[in-house]
């Protein structure tokens, strides 16, 4: 009886043991994160700067804690920021001197920061202040912002604060000033006065979008000459005409004069357009609105154009015979309504390079010989409209496009592939037909696109038993195939990628590939990026490849329980491996690849979310003893030679009770 009883504390001990120590205890502690030189300290409830930041950190992030008040004690020891994100921390009052002690400070950021007051000497301190961030931060009047100490300033952002007026302009520097950003205040009306102290400033972007303005005084804007101008949505209160008035006079690179979703429709007169030969500009949005008359002259006086968006402005047919877009180089029709291609009517546009008609609200028709007339376009983007081409693709439709780079056709309806179907495109570098279903009149359509660098095929049903599928690529770098499913799930065709031999991303994701060639990725040796998550692969294979020097392997949300850690063991200093959400143990079985995460935790992309699957405990903060510990093989052992001892000791005394017994 005391036999099995020692038996059983022994086994109890022995289970305990692995019981308490086989998984881990989520590491609870929040502590500010490490970034490339700096420290996030984000959304931690704080009101002081932690004690583990350094004195030498560059780059502080501090956003959504609390510090209503800025005193010239506060980032004291933090003498050489460059760059201090305080967004959200509930600032009120920012007094005198608060960056003294750091004079290489470039980028401050004070957004949505309820500040009611900034001392006369808030910003003194850094030599070069860059980039200041005042945006939704409650500021009524430019003149609250005290601009003695902002001499180099280039960005300035002052978006969503109440403004109501350009009062104060001209107490700032404005020979270094690259951007102003005014959106979203209550600027209600610009006086030619008003701009007089940028009127020598040369190349700035200015944005006034979302202020409902009722005035601006015509030629407000003359003699400025800017990078950029936003006035999208600011047509509620103002007619697009006397908008358009105001801006006489001004040169700027591009003009953004469109609309916003909860924006009243505005219908713009061709009549109304004739400001804009008064108006020099080269890039000009349009977006969202309407035009009342469109006809051949509207755009007359836009001679010297190069890219118009018109993206959304409700149009279905432009007219035959337009005049003043000669010069334009990109249109951008995303989001109308045309019915085919030819309603475009493109000899309107003799040096277009950049065409796109994305998004269109119809099943959009490809006629033959509708771009014909284009001969120099190096970009066209047919996505998200249902092209639906007029017999087989695609050149017919694309004749005449010999010089065009790039062209995307994804989200197509269904078509049949022509032999050859890109044989007028022979300069092809880029081949977008991803969410598109076709059918094939010949194994090798892409033979004659020798320049071909990107082909993106996924989720369109693509034939990967088909081994000749790629025969002409020879200059291709990367091919996605995510979403076209593997027969039998098993990946064999090693003439497959034969075709593809410099070869940089391969995209395998969502294929549902359970296992694949072993030498099926071996002649790819220009190969850097591989994509197969999202399958259902139970082991982490990294035999098959040519090199683990400088690969990136992505296993992501496949079904991995249990990783050999030998095929982890060889991946190089600038080498990664995704094993996030998959179903991984975290117990002896697995213990070898833990350890390694730990060690490497630079190759693990995703670490935060490569977890033991029945804890979901990170597995960086697994805690495994999986070996027999020194105190519980010291009592074993002592157990062992006590029962040995006793059982000798029960055997002598037996034995000598024997022989009494039978000397008897």
């Amino acid at each position: 009886m005391e036999m099995h009883f020692v038996f059983y504390m022994l086994c109890y001990t022995i289970l305990f043991h692995f019981l308490t120590h086989n998984e881990a205890t989520p590491w609870a502690k929040r502590q500010c994160q490490q970034i490339a030189n700096g420290y996030d300290c984000s959304d931690m409830d704080l009101q002081f700067i932690p004690d583990e930041v350094p004195n030498s950190v560059l780059i502080f992030k501090f956003s959504f804690n609390y510090l209503p008040a800025l005193y010239n004690f506060t980032f004291q020891r933090l003498n050489n920021l460059h760059s201090l994100d305080l967004t959200r921390c509930g600032i009120t009052f920012m007094y005198e001197d608060i960056f003294m002690h750091q004079p290489n400070l470039e980028v401050l950021i004070l957004i949505g920061n309820p500040l009611v007051f900034i001392a006369g000497r808030a910003f003194s301190g850094p030599l070069a202040l860059k980039y200041l961030s005042l945006t939704q931060s409650k500021i009524k009047s430019l003149s609250d912002i005290p601009s003695e100490n902002l001499a180099y300033l280039e960005v300035l952002e002052i978006g969503g604060s109440g403004i109501r007026s350009l009062d104060g302009l001209s107490n700032f520097h404005w020979q270094n000033l690259k951007s102003l950003q005014l959106e979203m205040n209550s600027i209600d009306r610009i006086n030619l006065t008003d701009l007089q102290p940028i009127h020598n400033v040369v190349g700035m972007s200015i944005s006034f979008k979302g202020n409902d303005f009722v005035n601006i005084e015509p030629s407000a804007f003359k003699s400025l000459n800017l990078s950029s101008l936003d006035f999208s949505g600011c047509f509620s209160k103002m007619t697009f005409s006397s908008v358009l008035r105001g801006l006489e006079g001004i040169k700027t690179n591009r003009l953004k004069l469109g609309l916003y979703e909860t924006d009243p429709n505005v219908h713009i007169p061709s009549a109304a357009l004739q400001s804009f030969c008064k108006i020099t500009v080269t890039d000009l949005d349009f977006q969202l609105q309407h035009f009342s008359d469109l006809n051949n002259s509207t755009f007359h006086c836009l001679e010297g154009l190069k890219k118009l968006d018109l993206t959304r402005a409700h149009l279905d047919l432009l007219p035959f015979n337009m005049t003043g877009l000669s010069t334009l180089s990109h249109l951008v029709l995303d989001e109308n309504r045309f019915s085919d291609v030819c309603h475009i009517n493109t000899r309107n546009f003799p040096v277009l390079t950049h065409l796109s008609v994305s998004g269109n609200s119809k099943q959009l028709g490809f006629s033959n010989g509708c771009l014909e007339s284009l001969r120099v376009l190096e970009e066209l983007d047919l996505s998200l409209s249902l092209v639906k081409p007029i017999g087989p693709c695609c050149n017919d439709q694309l004749f005449g496009l010999g010089e065009l780079k790039l062209l995307n056709l994804s989200y197509s309806s269904p078509m049949i592939w022509s032999s050859q179907p890109f044989s007028a495109t022979p300069q092809l570098e880029h081949l977008d037909f991803s969410h598109s279903l076709y059918t094939l009149n010949d194994s090798s359509p892409f033979n004659n696109l020798q320049s071909l660098r990107t082909l993106n095929l996924s989720w369109s049903n693509t034939n990967l038993t088909n081994i000749h599928i790629f025969n002409g690529l020879k200059t291709l770098q990367l091919l996605n195939l995510k979403g076209n499913p593997i027969q039998g799930g098993v990946l064999t065709e090693t003439e497959l990628f034969k075709s593809v031999p410099l070869l940089e991303t391969l995209i395998l994701s969502s294929c549902k590939i359970t296992a694949f060639e072993e030498n099926l990725f071996k002649g790819l040796t220009h190969l850097r990026q591989v994509d197969l998550s999202e399958n259902k692969l139970v082991e982490l294979s990294t035999s098959g490849f040519y090199s683990l020097e400088f690969l990136q392997l992505n296993f992501a949300s496949n079904a991995i329980v249990i990783v050999d850690v030998g095929s982890v063991m060889n991946l190089g200093k600038e080498s990664t491996v995704d094993l996030s959400y998959n179903p991984l143990v975290c117990n002896c079985s697995n213990i070898q690849f833990i350890n390694w995460v730990k060690k490497n935790t630079i190759k693990v992309k995703h670490l935060m979310e490569t977890v033991c699957n029945a804890t979901r405990t990170r597995i960086i903060d697994a805690k495994l003893q999986c070996g027999f510990p020194v105190g519980v093989l010291a009592f074993v052992i002592i157990l062992i030679v006590i029962i040995i001892a006793s059982a000798i000791f029960c055997l002598v005394r037996r034995i000598r009770s024997y022989s009494r017994y039978t000397q008897l």
